[in-house]
């Protein structure tokens, strides 16, 4: 795909009702990756964290230079054009390296980091000086455990301020629920999305989300904006047997290379289908049945079923978005 190619696709993209970095709206191939597994914070509900794994972890992530792993990045490009990437750890913004990394990134693809933002408002103002809002996305993760609320609040509001479309999203850990309503306000009067991210562990000796009592779902309900999340997070429903597009639209990228058709898989003992430092790396040619009862890694948003329907519901929200753009246009003439 050309760079004027991967342009007009991005435009058109953000013509439409739903932003690139959004499964409601990016119908092409995507990557989440786990760079590394490197974090500052300890928080209480963290996968890692409950299962004591960091220092296992650690052991297989890989410290290299930018180039090392744009290198990766750049035979992607070459095979599917420009995809988005959704990149994870750890905390992605204290790799080493990691604004050269990202910088380079984001010239050939889309870029969205869930980040705790806890580095310097310098270390912030400098990013986005390299990087325009158009090639790079915060999923801001507010960890009130560790991060102080007006620190993190200031850097949301400067992002805002510089063009970029920040949104908050917090675990509903049982003991944060109190507080869901006041951040969701908080954001809400600065325009700003928040939403909760299901907890998925033990927390006093109960199974979660099971243990959601009705009254607390009716809550998360409304900070859970994506059906599909509260249908197969929330609500548990299977997709076992299901057509699924990850490996075919979609992998799961760890921090040694490997690649998983999806990040159950990794968690269930599948071995990878192959990595991306191998220059003969390729998705799956066709989707392919969900093994699982659960999907807890919100990789259902790739359920067959469901990505061609959107996929419909988004081409002719383009559309749209195109014909009133013409419209315009003729009407300045």
């Amino acid at each position: 795909m050309s760079e004027t190619g991967a342009g007009s696709a991005l435009s058109q993209t953000r013509g439409s009702l739903w932003p690139w970095w959004s499964n409601e709206a990016w119908d092409r191939t995507s990557f989440t990756w786990d760079l590394w597994y490197g974090c500052n914070y300890r928080c209480s509900y963290c996968w890692w964290e409950m299962g004591d794994l960091w220092a296992d972890l650690a052991k297989k992530h890989l410290i290299l230079p930018p180039e090392k792993w744009l290198t990766c990045w750049d035979r992607i490009y070459d095979r599917y054009g420009t995809v988005r990437v959704d990149v994870l750890g750890g905390e992605p913004m204290r790799y080493p390296s990691w604004k050269e990394l990202f910088e380079g990134l984001s010239r050939r693809h889309l870029v969205s980091i869930t980040t705790n933002l806890s580095i310097s408002m310098a270390d912030l103002r400098d990013i986005t000086d390299k990087i325009s809002p158009e090639r790079i996305h915060f999923a801001a993760s507010y960890h009130p455990q560790f991060a102080k609320w007006e620190d993190f609040v200031e850097k949301v509001g400067f992002l805002k301020s510089r063009g970029y479309a920040p949104h908050v999203l917090v675990v509903a850990w049982p003991p944060l629920l109190g507080d869901l309503s006041r951040w969701s306000e908080a954001f809400k009067k600065m325009d700003v999305p928040f939403t909760t991210s299901v907890f998925q562990g033990k927390h006093e000796g109960r199974e979660y989300p099971d243990s959601y009592t009705n009254e607390q779902k009716a809550l998360l309900g409304l900070t859970i904006p994506v059906a599909e999340e509260q249908r197969y997070r929330l609500e548990r429903e299977s997709t076992r047997g299901k057509l699924c597009g990850a490996g075919h639209v979609y992998a799961n990228i760890k921090a040694n290379g490997d690649v998983y058709r999806c990040g159950q898989d990794c968690l269930g003992g599948a071995k990878p289908f192959g990595n991306i430092f191998d220059a003969n790396f390729g998705l799956h040619e066709s989707p392919e049945p969900c093994p699982y009862q659960h999907c807890s890694c919100g990789e259902f948003a790739f359920l067959w079923e469901d990505w061609s329907r959107k996929k419909g519901r988004r081409e002719l929200a383009v559309a749209d978005s195109l014909r009133r753009g013409a419209a315009r246009e003729a009407g300045r003439g």
